[in-house]
């Protein structure tokens, strides 16, 4: 057995088909075929079910998988301890961040990040919470930041901050005078809001439920993933939207007015960040995770009397 063999069984794990795996790890169908079946061999039982599409895991490749992963994660973590033990910050990083909260946060932290880590390498991606956890597993990141509480074994969370959402109102709208406002207030025919299965949204459905669309009085429903988006709509067409405390940072002063507080309890998302709890916070991550702390206002990283919204996750 050779590492190479672990990670070949691991792409076949999560992509359930030998082509695909074949084509993204850059070899064979039957040179990748061949590997596996020498693992099946030298340890003495079946790992994969090829006779069932999509390709099926054996429970005795369950298990393996789960060992496989825990020898990768220590391999990559041997091959970044040069950089765990020196003392200066440099090397890389690879870093999830959901996408009601990227466009908002990731801006604050870049630059400062340059200026003291000019060594530090930093991949941004915009994933949704599942794909980030995802992710994590088969080790394509290092660390994520998400919306908390999520119910997700062999993951660890280090709360950042603490985010307000208030309520994005159209100046046409009667709220709008309103100084503000209580969850009960709004109604919710006239809101726009994200896709159905965001955190975001799940956290707004507990806040006020939103009705189906046969049983509104309008005949045009606007379902986006941008809260960017959701805002340019409430410019133009009226209504109102939800949005996080970091978004109110970049609207432009003719549309601060726009921007409502909401009654206590004031609804707040927990953020966090996520890691694997069998390696930890890593170091250059603790790095990362210090800037974005000297960024974000101290208010924000106080934890609210009130619990934060759960994310259904």
């Amino acid at each position: 057995m050779n590492i190479n063999q672990l990670k070949y069984f691991v792409e076949l794990y999560r992509v359930r088909n030998f082509s695909k795996a074949a084509e993204n790890l850059s070899i064979s169908q039957p040179a990748l075929s061949l590997q596996i079946q020498k693992l099946e061999e030298e340890f003495g039982f079946v790992v994969v079910e090829r006779s069932t599409k999509p390709l099926g895991i054996t429970v005795e490749g369950e298990r393996f998988f789960e060992k496989a992963v825990q020898i990768i994660q220590l391999m990559n973590e041997f091959e970044q301890l040069s950089f765990e033990l020196d003392e200066e910050i440099k090397g890389q990083i690879r870093v999830g961040v959901i996408p009601t909260l990227s466009p908002y946060l990731t801006p604050l932290f870049l630059t400062p990040v340059k200026q003291r880590f000019p060594d530090l390498k930093i991949e941004i991606v915009e994933l949704v919470t599942e794909t980030i956890l995802t992710k994590l597993k088969f080790n394509e990141l290092d660390a994520g930041i998400i919306s908390t509480p999520v119910k997700a074994a062999g993951f660890g969370f280090t709360p950042l901050f603490y985010e307000q959402f208030f309520l994005y109102v159209a100046e046409s709208h009667p709220l709008y005078q309103q100084s503000r406002i209580s969850p009960n207030e709004i109604p919710t025919d006239e809101l726009w809001y994200l896709t159905e299965g965001n955190c975001f949204q799940n956290q707004i459905n507990s806040v006020c439920a939103i009705p189906s669309f046969e049983s509104v009085n309008s005949n045009f429903r606007y379902v986006s993933s941008s809260i960017e988006s959701l805002k340019r709509i409430v410019e133009s067409q009226g209504g109102m939207t939800f949005i996080p405390e970091l978004a109110t940072l970049n609207v432009p002063s003719e549309f601060e007015d726009l921007i409502k507080p909401f009654e206590d309890p004031v609804p707040t998302r927990e953020i966090s960040f996520v890691y694997l709890k069998s390696s930890g916070l890593k170091k250059l991550v603790r790095a990362l995770m210090e800037v974005i702390l000297d960024t974000i206002p101290k208010r924000m990283k106080e934890q609210p009397f009130f619990n934060p919204l759960d994310t259904k996750l």
